[in-house]
């Protein structure tokens, strides 16, 4: 069973002073339409995680939205979710002595 991946979003600060709102949509496994659509302020860097499947496409779209309701074009990303991050180390190891003998002579008679 695939287990589901989390990715956190950044992202730099709006260029533009009139911008008033960022819009960030998640497209998941090729979808047409965004699973979600994401509303930020023009100031905000963390946009937060989203949650997929392994193994999975993903698109964002970020698109900035002016004081006159304009669009930027939308700054988009796309990846597969590939689960990269290896298991923990094995826990406690240890080594015991159980006894204690003299050396083999390893010589062959003649």
């Amino acid at each position: 069973m695939a287990d589901v991946l989390t990715y956190r979003v950044s992202v730099a600060p709006a260029v533009d002073a009139d911008v008033t709102e960022r819009l960030l949509s998640v497209y998941v496994g090729g979808a047409d339409s965004p699973r979600e659509v994401r509303r930020f302020t023009p100031e905000t860097s963390d946009l937060g995680d989203i949650h997929v499947d392994q193994d999975t496409a993903v698109r964002l779209e970020l698109v900035d939205v002016d004081d006159a309701g304009n669009r930027s074009e939308p700054a988009v990303l796309e990846f597969v979710a590939v689960a990269t991050i290896p298991p923990a180390q094995p826990g406690a190891r240890g080594v015991t002595l159980v006894r204690e003998q003299p050396p083999v002579d390893d010589t062959p008679s003649a």
